[in-house]
């Protein structure tokens, strides 16, 4: 008994959609707000793209992680890479198709987070069209086109499906390719099982290919994905041996499925086995990092996190601010009630292999997160909303069945499928209007949602990208994170992150105006800029940050005495002073970079008797500012503070000198700069 006529179908699917969208993209540029650095660490990647950069491209210093994948075998430079290296490495999809939204809607937070919203709508469809391709037709019992219409509307709904679809990350955008490769799957199973000759036919063989090719092509998208075949390793020898028949007409289909996913998935495959490095990097970061590992016990960690993922799916969800509303469990009331009469009904039919596929399809995406070391972890349970949904969807239709033959019994004509479908979708609206009031209420409305998103960032990235081209920009003090800013500026070379407060100031390029931003607790760096720029100014202090302004016309150097050595054409010294100050001897360095550099040099200052002999030094990188940060034309300003000992004589002329060298191995970069000689009074 269909409940709904296949020639309408479409009006309840194209509503079912268009919530969808609703729910993905409204407000998608403001919420959640600003914008997290693993979507702008994506998004840095993407621009590169546009911009034709080659890579590997690295930001805030991953190319120290990238060096130990590669201390065996170079990294090989190309215009279009199969994996993305940094941030513990990625798969590519999502990054060219975020590339291709940056080109089309510029550098923004819609931009990136249009890409999972729209495979979030997409994954909706193909959620309608897995359920009707298992659970349709003379598998439905009777349910028509209900089951479908109901795991789409579930997956339209349900809360972490709809947070993930605007996270710029890559999660839901694998969940469209997972359940198209099971809609194939069971199509062609469909087909073979309604005709003759045993499903030879070029359209059935075609179903089943396509289905192995997107096997393969979701190791493209989502770490996950390596798990998913797991659903036909386990399935397909347990539905052979049960249907010795299934076996004559289907082992070759599945041979093929195995080729055709092996060879989708060979560029990628042959990728880790050159570099095994980022095969397992990111695996074992996320299985050992979290509250709920247990160090040294994997196999308890994954124990007990499977009690973790049981209760985050009903009443103890993931409290994680940035991947959910805190606590909330994954199903809402409803939906918990309906799941879990739909896996009833599916333990019941486990026979059957279409229940016993679904069931399998459920566990198997549970265990990205079970494997994780902070389970319950919504984000990676992504894998599991399809299978959730359609447990969800069968467990209405078996509600809507019981009331219709407890109404027919006792209503006349057809009021008592009106009503019996009416209550049941009365249910999922509720639901609909219980995660609208959740996602966009409550979650919007946290206070701490700002700060996780780090919107504050992306204010002062926006602020920086709106001063002039050829203005030097500086951030004080350093962060290990930076990406935010640095796709708001759009440029990662255009900003410079310093410690200002270890002493160290990178004056700018003569000529040209400079911006420091300062966090508003730095008030040391404060102080330093305001001493050593009297003409600078202090902007309205923003969200977050102290705008400050030293004017093109402001002298960069302010050294007592001038000096033009170049140490190897890299560094030049452009300036010095020396001041006692009782039992130290503070040496002010002027450099100017007259290169890229690549290393991080260690400056030196000596000072030496009438003989010759060292009787003071200090040995350290320059505070705050390591030397490979360094722009080519600026000027960096330096203090060093040489302890001076009791026995060296007043008065007697000591000779000054200083220079870079690199560490460990103690190269000096070119010949050591000779001051002159200074006389120590007191």
């Amino acid at each position: 008994m269909g409940v709904i006529n296949r020639r309408v179908l479409w009006l309840p699917l194209t509503a079912v959609l268009i919530l969808a969208a609703f729910f993905r993209f409204w407000q998608l540029g403001i919420m959640p707000p600003g914008l997290y650095h693993d979507e702008a660490y994506n998004g840095l990647d993407a621009l590169s793209l546009t911009q034709g950069k080659n890579f590997p491209q690295f930001y805030e210093g991953w190319e120290l992680y990238a060096a130990d994948a590669h201390a065996d075998r170079a990294a090989q430079e190309t215009r279009f890479p199969i994996f993305f290296e940094g941030n513990y490495g990625r798969e590519p999809l999502h990054i060219y198709l975020m590339a291709l939204s940056v080109a089309l809607l510029g550098a923004t937070p819609f931009a990136i987070r249009a890409v999972p919203a729209a495979a979030g709508v997409i994954a909706v469809l193909t959620t309608f069209l897995a359920a009707r391709a298992l659970l349709n037709g003379r598998h439905s019992e009777g349910r028509g086109n209900l089951v479908p219409l109901l795991a789409a509307f579930t997956m339209a709904v349900l809360y972490p499906a709809v947070h993930f679809s605007r996270f710029g990350l890559r999660a839901m955008v694998f969940v469209p390719v997972e359940t198209l490769a099971v809609a194939c799957f069971w199509w062609g199973i469909n087909r073979a099982e309604g005709q003759p000759g045993q499903g030879r036919d070029a359209g059935t063989w075609l179903l089943f290919l396509v289905s192995g090719g997107l096997l393969g092509f979701g190791l493209y998208i989502f770490a996950a994905a390596r798990l998913f075949p797991l659903v036909w390793i386990i399935f397909i020898p347990i539905w052979f041996w049960r249907e010795r028949t299934a076996f004559g007409r289907h082992w070759r289909h599945m041979v093929g499925m195995a080729v055709a996913a092996l060879l989708v998935a060979l560029p990628l495959l042959l990728f880790f086995l050159r570099y095994p490095y980022f095969f397992v990097f990111r695996i074992a970061y996320v299985a050992n990092k979290g509250k709920g590992a247990v160090e040294g016990k994997p196999w308890l960690t994954w124990l007990l996190n499977v009690g973790r993922v049981i209760r985050g799916l009903f009443w103890q969800g993931e409290t994680h601010l940035r991947h959910n509303l805190p606590g909330r469990p994954y199903f809402d009331l409803f939906q918990a009630i309906l799941f879990l009469l739909g896996l009833l009904q599916s333990l019941r039919r486990f026979l059957m292999p279409r229940y016993l596929f679904i069931l399998f399809w459920f566990v198997v995406m549970l265990m990205p997160s079970i494997l994780s070391g902070d389970a319950p972890h919504f984000g990676r349970l992504s894998g599991a909303a399809a299978p959730a949904a359609i447990l969800v969807a069968l467990g209405g239709a078996w509600l809507y069945e019981k009331l219709v033959s407890v109404l027919q019994e006792r209503l006349e004509g057809a009021r008592g499928n009106t009503i019996a479908l009416a209550s049941v979708l009365l249910l999922f609206v509720a639901s609909a209007l219980w995660t609208g009031q959740d996602y966009f209420g409550r979650y919007a409305q946290h206070p701490d949602l700002a700060h996780d998103f780090y919107l504050a960032d992306w204010q002062l990235g926006l602020f920086a990208a709106g001063q002039a081209q050829d203005t030097s920009l500086y951030l004080t003090p350093t962060q290990e994170e930076l990406a935010t800013i640095f796709f708001a500026v759009e440029d990662p070379g255009r900003l410079r992150n310093y410690n200002g407060a270890e002493g160290v100031i990178p004056a700018g390029k003569p000529g040209t105006e400079t911006v420091y931003l300062l966090r508003p607790g730095d008030q040391a760096s404060l102080e330093a800029l305001q001493s050593y720029f009297p003409e600078g100014s202090i902007e309205l202090e923003r969200e977050g940050f102290i705008p400050f302004t030293a004017p093109a016309t402001a002298p960069r150097n302010r050294t007592e005495h001038a000096a033009d050595f170049s140490f190897g054409g890299t560094i030049m010294l452009v300036g010095w002073t020396a001041e006692r100050r009782e039992d130290t001897l503070l040496v002010t360095l002027a450099w100017q970079a007259e290169a890229d550099m690549d290393k991080d040099y260690t400056a030196f200052v000596h000072l030496s008797g009438p003989d010759g002999r060292l009787v003071a030094q200090l040995d350290r990188p320059p505070a705050g500012y390591p030397t490979s940060d360094w722009q080519v034309g600026e000027i960096v300003v330096d203090r060093y503070a040489v302890p001076l000992l009791d026995d060296l004589i007043v008065g007697e002329d000591i000779s000054l000198s200083t220079g870079f060298y690199t560490l460990p191995a103690l190269e000096a970069l070119g010949e050591t700069a000779d001051l002159g000689t200074i006389s120590l009074q007191k």
